[in-house]
């Protein structure tokens, strides 16, 4: 016989669906990155580039939406993987979008706006797996 598994507190149901619009709003912001963007300069290795660049960004945004299933389930390992990743993402793309302003370049509006977006989201996702509330779901699950 199976045993009911324990809902997840509040914090982790909510870090979850703040994981999943993150992934969401990076989707979108991608796509209209794409749509909007100049076209790809005639240079050797150019298109392959920024398909590589799509290719490894969908992989990732893909490794976080199964992080927060397993972290929803309560592994630790998944909550503490995407805090790290998460908040190397982070520090990148607001380090990116600092270093592009600084040297001049325009980037397009709303794939900047989607960036930001999604970076807040995960700062929120992180900081709600972290409270004192969600912490002994992660300790009984290990």
């Amino acid at each position: 016989m199976t045993t009911p598994r324990e809902a997840p507190p509040a914090p982790v149901q909510r870090s979850f669906v703040l994981w999943i619009a993150a992934v969401v709003v990076g989707l979108v912001g991608s796509v209209i990155g794409l749509v909007t963007a100049p076209p790809i300069p005639d240079l050797p290795g150019a298109t392959a580039g920024a398909v590589t660049g799509l290719g490894v960004g969908v992989v990732f945004l893909v490794l976080f939406v199964i992080g927060a299933v397993k972290m929803r389930q309560g592994r630790h390992w998944a909550r503490l993987t995407l805090a790290i990743v998460g908040g190397i993402s982070v520090v990148f793309t607001v380090l990116g979008l600092l270093l592009s302003a600084g040297i001049g370049v325009r980037a397009p509006l709303v794939p900047t706006i989607a960036n930001l977006v999604q970076a807040a989201l995960i700062v929120a996702a992180i900081i709600l797996s972290y409270q004192a509330a969600a912490n002994p779901y992660f300790r009984t699950r290990a």
